[in-house]
């Protein structure tokens, strides 16, 4: 066949392959299975389309060699490979082998090398095990590990491919069926699928078994060896694994053969009917009917004719019982066993009178001249053979009847492998039916269609309440009977109104919708039109089918449906050669463009839209199918998709699509009307934008008015409720698109819109405020807005009012240019507003201040080069002072760190605000500075602090907007003095922040480690610092562990004092003396918060336990932070930080001295603490420390350690008080006398 244009997509190649690729485990020819074509294109590890297809077996050397190291250890004895090893094997090959899962047919040059190391090791173990030395051993592991390799490969090539490589010599078939009685239900079933199917094929040798068998009597009519074999395979009838099909397969082979027929294939009938009427298990029905059905495919017609009728009474007897027909692979059996029955019980023959093509050379469509490529017009001519006398003549068993009625209805089934079977079962009993019964089988197919539809007012079919599955299972049926010439020509303008509803059949069903199984087998329906009809035949429908078939290949919400149809229509113009500019489209609409529902629907429609055969149909499909749909994606990309198409033709825009879209607005379903609002004020955007004359003069005035009462004709009911939110969502669209395209609205409608915006900025929904905000915009922007409008606005942020909407009308504020002269004398009572809500004394919504602090962002953003001429100066530090008390924001509620919005807008802010000013402040050289140096300076401590804090998120924003800062040039000059923003140790904080370099800031095994040696600069030590302790003290194990070591790494590598700053060569400008006195500060500035003192704590535990801070115990005082940590345990419940204390106290004692007799009085306090969780942490620490003391141990610290061992403190602390009290003296302490209350 010739090879397709190269831009069509690969889904062509796959549905035109071979038959032999498309054959289903029975060996029978699948249905065109769309969904499952293409899902197999998206299996993971499998196959990407994204990807490079492979061309060959890559892995074929590797695999191969792997597969002989399996087969070479002994299978019999003890196993040389440990589990690890064989497991290793197992899971290195089956890795390397199922990448070709959907591409198997690229193993088939190497197959022979992948079975034949298997297959010898096995064949030997059968014989060793049976007949040989090891005869009655059982096999090994490693044999386990054989079997299981070979089935991996039959499962992934397909059993009727690997078993050509099985031998079958006659001397096989007893060792083979002895080693098989050796198995037991336990034993692995993928060995007694191999061995079954290896039966199988040994069942088929032309020697009579009577000769093979020893045990034979020449005068009897039965075989032991088959009796045996027999039995053993009924015993596996009801395996639960793949063991049950291959036991099937083999009683087929068995019993089919002719020596074996007459005696026991009766026999084995009668045992299934008894067994069947005792009420079996599932797999064992199964089982049984699974290897009927390979019985009537193997067996010869005239051994399975006395059998036939028995069958049939079996069908019926298991379609009465309830608890059969409730299992759909047993539903799909009856119908497959029904059909052979039938098949059985016609003669063999092609029906005369079906359709013929003749020649189906893609050439002769595609080629430019058939004539010079060598095509015989007259071949391709097509012919219906008349009645003949075959026809007249022949008789059709009554039973038929009985088994056409079973296949119709289970093409009504719910389950789709019974209407795949039954479709297929339909093919092939027509194809042998004369062509009048046929007739009325394909009418009776066409009956299923029509089943509860009804008409509507307007004559339109109504087919909500059509049932999914009959209509898929008619559209097989009718693609199969396509396929195989038995749908006559006559029968297609009967056919083709119904499979166009089928290609937009989706029935929402409740919250869901039903259907995408009904549009992809219609697919398959169009499919095999292009393979079973001559052009001239579907010359008249082409129109109907192309247009339908596009709309479907780009508007479909399913991928799979987009390119099961784009499939349809690729070869529909590969065989036919009719659509309208087939190949152009093709080259387009491939199987990856369409892949995408954004690209398929804004650029794929678009282009097709060009050409005016399929412009209508596509903006049709759009007005019925697609914007009224009920996925608000869909919806919403529809409406983008419809102002694109519509420009291309503004004539049939302005005269069609405007009025039907402006009609459904009013509809009363939301989702109707949601869709066309949105279509409409996106396409009239567009066509204002594209149309040299004015709009209004193109549309008719009734449309116009229409259009203006769009919105106040909203009911006010869908504006409230379930689902009004989409309503308001479309408003808004509609309202910003008509502002932005300049529309001349009246004061009364202007006014309806601005209350529909104004309402709305009041809702709770966040993307609603947010649409609101951007339609805000464009109605301020185009409209402009009033003095008493913003006060209502303002009225809108005072504490008291709304939380949402303050959130709302916070953002709103933003969207106003105040560079206009109108607007610049409301600035500073809207920028005071704002500044109040982040207060989070004054408003404690958290979402309130940030969308305040985004709002003051905006107002500087959109201000720009105007900052100057409209912000005060001290507007501009207020607003600077709001950003930093926004970064100090840690509110928490029951959602977390809510706070940490707030600190990320003004971050954000911050970034926006401070290299504008700075760069202002250059141009106005002779006035005072908007940004000084000290909070230039402040601005990057603050940012640093932020950058290396334990969320992930706001580190990376940090950054962000530090590299935005630091990095800051002016616009004349690209020198090293042209950085706008005043850096101190500009070179350091570069390195660290590179702009060049993305650093994933939300690791912190990459982050903390750069950072730390920043705080080297006094500059930002002390904020850093306070990052570094709220990361390193946390509670997440990841970010702890590298925020402290790189913390205490850094502190162990500094200089005591300042006689040691040289180390190395490198001058350090902080020692440890320094930093000590840092940790100090931050502990006195911060005491009474513990979202940083209990992080501290944890912090200086560390340091103490690391030994880094006792490397200065002779040159600094420890005394000031003794106190501070002594002070934490006074009225604290909090467990966390008084186990910090307990540890740090028992560090403190290494200093010695009084402050070691203070430190041994605070834990013997502890010890009697209330909490006996506190009462045991502090009894462990203590004795630690006792035994890790440098101090030689005395008598008296023994004791100690004795009672701190040997005492129980979870007993109440009234009890374990005079154990305590024992302590004091052993430790050279004086009891504390207990404090007296003065008498009143």
């Amino acid at each position: 066949m010739a090879a397709t244009p190269g831009h069509i997509s690969e889904t062509l190649a796959l549905l035109s392959q071979d038959t032999h690729d498309h054959m289903d485990e029975d060996g029978e020819e699948k249905p065109f299975d769309m969904n499952e074509t293409l899902e197999s294109l998206n299996h993971e590890d499998v196959y990407q389309p994204t990807t490079k297809t492979p061309s060959h077996f890559r892995h074929a050397h590797q695999v191969i060699s792997e597969i002989k190291a399996i087969g070479r250890p002994a299978l019999v004895g003890p196993c040389k490979n440990d589990v690890r090893t064989r497991w290793g094997q197992r899971i290195t090959l089956t890795s390397s082998i199922v990448k070709y899962q959907y591409q198997s047919f690229l193993l088939d040059p190497f197959l022979e090398e992948m079975v034949a190391p298997l297959i010898a090791p096995i064949r030997q173990l059968v014989r060793d095990v049976t007949i040989g030395d090891h005869k009655g051993e059982q096999p090994n592991e490693q044999a386990e590990e054989v079997f299981y390799m070979l089935y991996f490969i039959t499962k992934t090539r397909g059993y009727k491919t690997i078993v050509k490589f099985l031998p079958h010599e006659v001397a096989d078939l007893e060792p083979a069926f002895q080693f098989l009685k050796m198995q037991t239900k336990r034993s692995p079933w993928e060995t007694r699928y191999i061995l079954f199917i290896w039966l199988s094929l040994m069942c088929m040798i032309p020697f009579d078994l009577k000769s093979i068998d020893s045990q034979a009597s020449k005068d009897s009519s039965r075989i032991p060896l088959v009796d045996e074999m027999i039995e053993a395979g009924k015993y596996y009838l009801d395996g639960a694994g793949k063991d049950r099909e291959g036991a099937a397969l083999f009683l087929a082979r068995l019993l089919t053969r002719k020596d074996t027929c007459k005696t026991y294939l009766p026999e084995f009938v009668a045992w299934s009917k008894e067994l069947m009427a005792k009420d079996p298990n599932v797999f064992h029905s199964l089982g049984i009917m699974g290897a009927f059905c390979w019985i009537f495919k193997l067996g010869q017609r005239e051994v399975l004719l006395p059998i036939a009728e028995d069958l049939e009474e079996l069908l019926v007897y298991v379609e009465s019982q309830d608890r059969f027909m409730s299992n759909s692979s047993i539903k799909k059996y009856i119908v497959k066993l029904s059909q052979r029955v039938g098949l059985c019980l016609l003669k063999p023959r092609v029906a005369a009178w079906r359709y013929q093509r003749g020649n189906r050379s893609l050439r002769s469509n595609l080629g430019q001249d058939a004539s010079a490529a060598g095509i015989n017009q007259d071949k391709v001519s097509t012919k219906i053979a008349e009645e003949t006398e075959d026809d007249e003549n022949f008789e059709v068993p009554d039973a038929i009847e009985g088994v056409i009625e079973r296949l119709m209805n289970g093409l009504r089934d719910r389950d789709t492998i019974v209407r795949w079977s039954a479709a297929k079962g339909m093919g092939r009993l027509c194809n042998r039916l004369p062509k009048e019964m046929a007739d009325d089988v394909v009418g009776s197919i066409f009956e299923l269609f029509s089943e509860d539809v009804f008409q509507l007012a307007n004559g339109e079919p109504d087919i909500s309440s059509v049932s999914e599955h009959t209509w898929h299972g008619a559209c097989l049926a009718v693609a199969e009977l396509a396929r195989r010439g038995l749908l006559l020509p006559h029968r297609l303008t009967e056919l083709i109104p119904w499979i166009i509803m089928a290609l937009k059949f989706d029935v929402k069903r409740g919250a869901h919708s039903v259907g995408s199984n009904v549009r992809d087998s219609s697919c398959y329906v169009c499919w095999s039109f292009a393979r079973a009809y001559t052009p001239d035949i579907l010359d008249v429908h082409v129109r109907k089918l192309s247009n339908t078939l596009i709309a479907v290949s780009v508007f479909d919400r399913d991928i799979n449906i987009r390119r099961a149809s784009s499939a349809a229509f690729q070869e529909n113009v590969g065989r036919m050669g009719i659509f309208p500019h087939g190949i152009e489209i093709v080259t387009v609409a491939d199987y990856f463009s369409i892949g995408n529902i954004t690209n398929s629907y804004l650029t794929v429609a678009p282009f097709i839209a060009g050409f005016v055969e399929y412009r209508r149909s596509l903006t049709e499909h759009l007005m019925e199918a697609s914007i009224p749909h009920w996925d608000i994606a869909v919806r919403e990309v529809a409406s983008e998709s419809m102002a694109r198409i519509a420009v291309l033709d503004l004539d049939y825009a302005c005269n069609e699509i405007i009025p039907k879209l402006t009609t459904m607005t009013s509809s009363l379903d939301p989702t109707i009307r949601h869709g066309a609002l949105i279509a409409l004020g996106r396409t009239l955007k567009a066509l204002k934008a594209h149309s040299e004359q004015p709009l209004e003069q193109r549309i008719s005035t009734e449309t116009l008015q229409n259009i203006a009462l769009v919105v106040p004709s909203v009911p006010g009911f869908t504006l409230t409720g379930f689902g009004s939110e989409n309503v308001r969502q479309a408003l808004c669209v509609f309202i910003a698109c008509l502002a932005e395209a300049g529309w001349a609205v009246e004061f009364s409608v202007l006014e309806s819109w601005k209350a529909i915006v104004n309402t709305t900025l009041e809702r709770s929904e966040e993307p609603l405020q947010k649409i609101a905000t951007d339609t805000f915009r464009a109605l301020v922007t185009q409209y402009g807005i009033l003095e008493i409008e913003v006060d209502r606005c303002l009225l809108k942020i005072e504490p008291k009012a709304d939380r949402f909407g303050v959130r709302g009308f916070s953002l709103a504020l933003g969207e106003v240019d105040f560079k206009s002269q109108t607007y610049a004398p409301w600035l500073p009572k809207v920028l005071s507003a704002l500044a109040g809500t982040t207060d989070k004394t004054v408003c404690e919504d958290a979402e309130s201040r940030r969308n305040a602090v985004n709002a003051v962002s905006n107002i500087i953003k959109v201000l720009g080069p105007s900052y100057r001429n409209v912000v005060s100066l001290d507007v501009s530090r207020s607003i600077l002072e709001m950003y930093f008390k926004g970064l100090e924001d840690y509110s928490i509620d029951h959602r977390g760190d809510v706070g940490s919005w707030v600190r990320e807008a003004c971050m954000q802010g911050l970034a926006e605000m401070v290299p504008l000013v700075a760069q202002l402040d250059l141009s106005y050289e002779t006035s005072e500075r908007y940004l000084s140096e000290e909070n230039q300076i402040r601005v990057l401590a603050k940012l640093l602090q932020q950058s290396v804090e334990k969320i992930d998120k706001i580190r990376a924003s940090a950054a962000a907007s530090i590299i935005k800062i630091i990095y800051a040039r002016t616009e004349t000059s690209a020198q090293e003095e042209s950085y706008v923003v005043h850096v101190p140790h500009r070179a350091l904080l570069m390195g660290v922040f590179e702009d060049s370099v993305e650093l994933n800031w939300l690791q912190a095994s990459e982050v903390y480690i750069r950072v730390v040696h920043l705080l080297n600069l006094p500059e930002f030590r002390s904020d850093l610092l306070v990052g570094f302790v709220i990361s390193a003290g946390g509670m997440t194990e990841t970010l702890v562990r590298h925020a402290s070591s790189c913390l205490s790494e850094f502190v162990s590598n500094l200089p005591i004092t300042n006689n040691d700053m040289e180390v190395d060569g490198a001058p350090n400008t902080l020692t440890l003396i320094e930093f000590g006195n840092s940790l100090l500060s931050l502990a006195e500035k911060y005491e009474g918060q513990d979202r940083v003192v209990v992080p501290f704590l944890e912090v200086l535990d560390m340091l103490m336990e690391s030994g880094s801070l006792l490397m200065m115990e002779d040159e600094y005082d420890f005394v000031p932070l003794v106190r501070f940590v002594r002070r934490q345990t006074q009225r604290s419940k909090d467990t966390r930080k008084l186990s910090a204390c307990i540890r740090l106290f028992c560090g403190f004692c290494a200093l010695g001295g009084k402050v070691k007799n203070a430190m041994l009085q605070d834990l013997l306090k502890l010890l009697v603490h209330s909490f006996p969780k506190i009462r045991r942490a502090t009894a462990d620490a203590m004795y630690l420390m006792l035994n890790s003391s440098a101090d030689e141990p005395t008598e008296a610290t023994e004791q100690v350690g004795q009672l701190l061992a040997n005492t129980d403190w979870n007993k109440p602390a009234t009890q374990v008080g005079p154990i305590r009290d024992k302590m004091y003296p052993l430790l050279g302490l004086e009891k504390p006398k207990p404090a007296t209350v003065a008498k009143k």
